[in-house]
């Protein structure tokens, strides 16, 4: 049993799975709003039972989530090797070739759970696999483009379920906060190359340009207006205010505080915070029901996984009685 706990454990973490339901609740904003809206009626993420609409949009977030992080361990196997000799692949805890292997799989989810939403979904799922094949390939090693393009990622991940949505603001939202916690948590783990002036210049040139390219589809889409005429103005108060109380809270648990493991905690904080966002977002839009489960899931999973984070060694590796 221990080498099997030890493999799963490990698979987990390649896959990046304990910080895959923030992923999961980003796109089930889209999704869940797109069945509100007139103008969707006829959308396949609303004419889908809910079901398999969510179930879908899962697979989506799941399943590039797991691609892009599972390449990236394989690729830098050779570089763990030297600089991280603890993580799965270079352990021996997991294979090259069973990361490999996970990639694979997870594209073909993703790819999948796209094409239950339409042509169109599936082409945004492909250039979603540029974006995560770039990234992985090089954009890691240029911090300015790499924060960029994963903040793009979220934002692609989003639009697929539902690319006719004119309800962008959550969108914008949610890759915004991916490439702030991004930056910082670049900065906190002291990667080289460090992020200059000059990046965080281009960083930012980068996220107002998407920005404005987010907003402006959802503005062209809404007739000329920033919201949808079913989503009232004052519903932007709570996930607004809970992004800014999150943001808060984890500036506060990360304070003076330096290295791979306050980074990783800033990104295990991150996606509760998501989970969290997308409860207020779908609690404002009046779907109280459904923002009440995400919100509860988002904290019931952060803690699972903090108390499998303590306890994964000793399930690994049990402390033995020796005489």
């Amino acid at each position: 049993m221990q080498p099997l706990a030890r493999r799963i454990i490990a698979a987990l973490e390649v896959s990046r799975l304990p910080v895959a339901f923030g992923a999961i609740a980003n796109v089930w904003i889209v999704v869940l709003l797109a069945r509100l809206d007139p103008a969707l009626a006829e959308a396949p993420a609303a004419t889908l039972p809910e079901p398999v609409a969510l179930g879908a949009a899962m697979l989506v977030a799941v399943g590039f989530l797991a691609f892009g992080a599972a390449l990236n361990d394989f690729l830098d196997a050779k570089h763990d090797r030297a600089f991280a000799p603890d993580r799965p692949l270079p352990s021996g805890a997991l294979s090259s070739r069973r990361a490999m292997q996970i990639a694979v799989g997870a594209l073909c989810l993703g790819l999948a759970g796209a094409a239950a939403f339409g042509f169109v979904s599936v082409a945004l799922g492909v250039a979603l696999t540029a974006i995560v094949l770039v990234y992985d390939a090089f954009a890691k090693h240029v911090p300015a483009l790499g924060i960029v393009l994963a903040g793009l990622a979220t934002a692609a991940s989003m639009l697929a379920p539902a690319p006719e949505t004119s309800m962008t603001v959550p969108i914008w939202l949610a890759m915004s906060q991916t490439m702030g916690v991004g930056a910082l948590a670049y900065v906190l783990a002291e990667k080289r190359p460090k992020l200059t002036r000059r990046a965080v210049v281009a960083g930012a040139c980068g996220w107002a340009f998407w920005s404005a390219a987010i907003l402006g589809f959802g503005w062209w889409r809404s007739g000329g207006a920033m919201l949808p005429p079913w989503f009232a103005p004052a519903n932007l108060v709570p996930p607004l205010a809970t992004a800014v109380v999150c943001a808060a809270f984890m500036a506060w648990k990360v304070r003076g505080a330096r290295g791979p493991r306050a980074s990783d905690k800033l990104l295990r904080y991150g996606s509760l915070w998501k989970g969290l966002v997308a409860a207020a977002w779908i609690g404002a839009a009046g779907l109280h029901a459904e923002a009440a489960w995400i919100g509860g899931a988002s904290i019931a999973i952060f803690l699972v996984f903090a108390f499998l984070r303590e306890a994964g060694p000793q399930l690994a590796e049990p402390v033995t009685w020796r005489s």
